[in-house]
Parts: C-alpha cells; structure tokens; sequence
C-alpha cells in the first residue's frame, strides 16, 4: 500500500501540473481563434472547459512515465528501494502496485469519465461552429442515412439533401432525395435519383426524377446540381470521434459501416481508448528501466 500510495500522490501532482499548462496553452488558443471574431470572454472560456478533459487525457501516457520516474527516483533518493530489494522483493514485485493503479485510472477514464468527455466535446463543436466558424454543419448522419444542407447559386435557393447509402467518405450518394427552399423558407421543388457525385461545385446525378413546384415534372438521365459544399466540410460536419462515448462507439462504427461510410477514424479512436491503460503500463515499465539505470549513477543524487 505504501507503493501505491507513493505513485499515486506522484501521479496527482504530474497530472495536476500538465492539466494547468494544458488549460492555459488551450486557453491561449481559444483566445487566438477568436481574434477579430467579437467572441465574449466567457465563450473562450467555456470552449477551454469543455475541450479539457478530452486534451488531458490523450497525455495520460506521458503523465504516467514521467509521474513514474519522479515516484521511482524518491524512493532511490530515500534509498527506499533497497529496503525493498534487501526484503528479498524483487523489482517485478514492485512494479505490481504501479501496474495496478495505472490500470484502475486507464479503466476509471474510459468508462466513467470518457462518456462526459463526449458530451463536453459535442458541446464545445457546437459553440466553435457557432462563435470562430460562425457556420451551421453541413451533415448529419441518422440511423436511415445522411441528411446534407447545401445551397445552389444557380437558381438561388437553399436545399436539403437525403441519401439513404454513402460511400467515398460521403461523395457518392445513393437513392437520394433533394427539398428546395427560396430564402424565406416556402418550398420551391423536389429531386429524386439514383446516385450522385460530389465533384468541385456541383453534383453529377445519374436518372433524376425533377418536381418543381409551379411546373410539371420531368426525368433527366444525367443532371449537374450546383452546390456550395465539398467533401472535406461532409466529414468536418459529421460526429467526430471524441463526441461519441466509449460505450456507444462501438455499434456506432458497425452503424456507419452499414451506411457505406469508413469509419477509419472511429476505429483508431476505439483502439486509442482500448490500449490506453496498458500505453500507460508500458511508459511504467520504462520509466522503472531508466531509473534503474539512473540508481547506479551516485552524482545524480548528490543534494
């Protein structure tokens, strides 16, 4: 218990040191993304709340190997380690409490605070969309498909876009459906086709059956639809990884996947968040190593 106790007070007080400059540096940040924007005070600050756990935890590992190597250098310092050692404990033994305490703060981030970190991280996309992009998402994705908003500089009018199937990271849609709006919001036609094909302003759309409002419909085979978005602003629009729990990640990726969409990125995450206990583990284990080393140097302990 006393091992544990020692790499635990040494964890708090890394981790409480790199959770300040992490608030800061982010903070400096906020504040710069800002500039010219007229963003309030107390939204930089919101966005810097809401963005700090998610950045405080992908530096677990490191706060772990350091907060390790400042545990394991007290003990060398107070030659508590060869108390241990001459007790016939052999460092292996030692290493068993860190081991567990490291593995119950991995766990104790993933299940309990990983799910806050993804509420805190949706909430933060929304006031940067809102305060420094200062636009409305592009895409959102349901469990029937992908819902686009886009607008056609061509006739003016504002539109929404359905597709049932996506592939190609959203630049190809399937079985896909068109409402268009004027600028006061009276709908003004509907389009239905096959497939369509993002390229550079416009969609290229294969057997569109076009419905305008004041006029009787008629079918195209090939039809080119104007449009103000591109692919990259599909999957800046869509969820990000870090808004999506620990527990729902998982049949989220399975849903996206049946939607035709990769989901490389939620994936990665997944894996990120899986192996991070044993990262920390591992950055344990070196740090012992260095220290190990370290002990045998008699001028690195001279006060």
């Amino acid at each position: 218990m006393y091992l544990f106790r020692s790499f635990f007070f040494s964890f708090l007080i890394i981790f409480a040191i790199f959770a300040i400059l992490i608030f800061v540096g982010d903070f400096v940040e906020q504040f710069r993304k800002s500039t010219n924007k007229e963003v309030p005070l107390q939204i930089i600050f919101q966005l810097s709340s809401y963005n700090f756990l998610n950045l405080t935890m992908f530096t677990l590992p490191v706060v772990a190997f350091f907060s390790s190597l400042s545990a394991f250098l007290f003990l060398i310092r107070n030659s508590e380690l060869i108390v241990v050692a001459s007790s016939g404990i052999s460092i292996r033994s030692i290493l068993i409490a860190p081991i567990v305490l490291y593995l119950l703060i991995g766990v104790f981030f993933i299940a309990a605070l990983n799910p806050l970190m993804a509420v805190f991280d949706d909430r933060y996309s929304e006031l940067e969309y809102e305060y420094i992009n200062r636009v409305d998402k592009f895409a959102s994705i349901t469990k029937n498909g992908i819902w686009l908003k886009q607008f056609n500089n061509n006739n003016n009018l504002s539109s929404v876009l359905y597709a049932k199937d996506i592939k190609d990271e959203g630049a190809t849609l399937s079985n896909f459906m068109i409402l268009e709006y004027d600028k006061n919001g009276s709908f003004q036609g509907r389009l239905d086709g096959d497939t369509a094909i993002l390229y550079e302003g416009y969609w290229e759309m294969n057997n569109v059956q076009i419905s305008p409002r004041f006029n009787d419909p008629y079918f195209e085979e090939k039809f080119r639809y104007q449009t103000n978005i591109r692919i990259e602003d599909i999957s800046d629009s869509l969820s990000s990884p870090l808004s999506i729990s620990f527990w729902r990640l998982g049949r989220f990726i399975d849903f996206l996947e049946n939607l035709g969409y990769s989901a490389t990125d939620f994936k990665l995450h997944y894996y990120n968040l899986v192996f991070l206990p044993f990262l920390m583990i591992s950055l344990l284990i070196l740090s012992a190593s260095v220290s190990n080393n370290l002990k045998q140097n008699d001028k690195f302990f001279v006060t």
